[in-house]
């Protein structure tokens, strides 16, 4: 398990812990912080999220009905299985979905949202590329302001279900400079897009821009698994 800080862990209170801690893991799967093999058990995440055994126990029964995970061995936990599939299934359907939400604020968007949303892309230009942190929150911002300017509410809730692989603090740590003025130029030239009310514009950046992203997951995970097999090749 890679280095984790316990803050990004610990269950609010707004939804329920069982809730909570299956969209916690969820994420942290879907999004490489838990290897394929990784095992995980009742104590050490109940632990980690500072809630009782019950509520991870119920993450892990949806966790196995998703086929992100495998049940270990008696005693053992779960194991993580190859979320790839999954990954791709997600990134299909938000770049639809957040298509069509920059397509509906170019059209329905107030100007006190648009000024918004290019207030946000240029926090996210500003934003110290160090802090992973406060540019994860500026990203999810952005993006879920956008939905909301759709003014199409059943759509506004998909894309929030799907939030979880949203640009994480775990995966900025990986952008190279490259990567982080893609990101940023994207932001700037979809909310550019919006303000002008060109809805075909502004569809096709959000799309673009979500196929960059899931490409520079795919390229993270193909690095992973050369650096692992290096690393067991050095084993052997």
């Amino acid at each position: 398990m890679s280095e984790i800080k316990a803050d990004s862990w610990r269950i609010q209170s707004a939804k329920t812990s069982s809730a909570q801690a299956y969209e916690r893991l969820r994420a942290a799967i879907i999004q490489g912080e838990f290897a394929p093999g990784a095992r995980l058990t009742e104590v050490a995440i109940a632990q980690l999220l500072e809630v009782s055994r019950t509520p991870v126990r119920d993450a892990f029964a949806r966790l196995v009905q998703d086929g992100l995970v495998r049940i270990g061995a008696k005693g053992t936990g779960i194991e993580v299985v190859d979320p790839s599939q999954e990954f791709l299934d997600i990134y299909y359907i938000r770049e639809s979905i957040e298509g069509c939400a920059a397509r509906l604020a170019a059209m329905r968007a107030s100007d006190a949202e648009i000024d918004a949303i290019i207030a946000l892309a240029e926090a996210s230009r500003l934003a110290d590329r160090s802090d992973v942190l406060g540019r994860a929150k500026i990203n999810s911002e952005f993006h879920l302001t956008i939905s909301k300017a759709a003014h199409a509410p059943r759509l506004e809730r998909l894309i929030s279900d799907y939030r979880e692989i949203f640009a994480s603090p775990h995966i900025l740590q990986r952008y190279t400079p490259s990567d982080t003025r893609k990101a940023v130029d994207d932001h700037t030239l979809i909310a550019t897009a919006i303000r002008s009310r060109n809805p075909d514009m502004a569809e096709m950046a959000m799309r673009d821009h979500l196929r960059v992203a899931y490409a520079r997951v795919v390229r993270m995970a193909e690095q992973d698994r050369v650096t692992a097999a290096a690393e067991d090749d050095g084993a052997a």
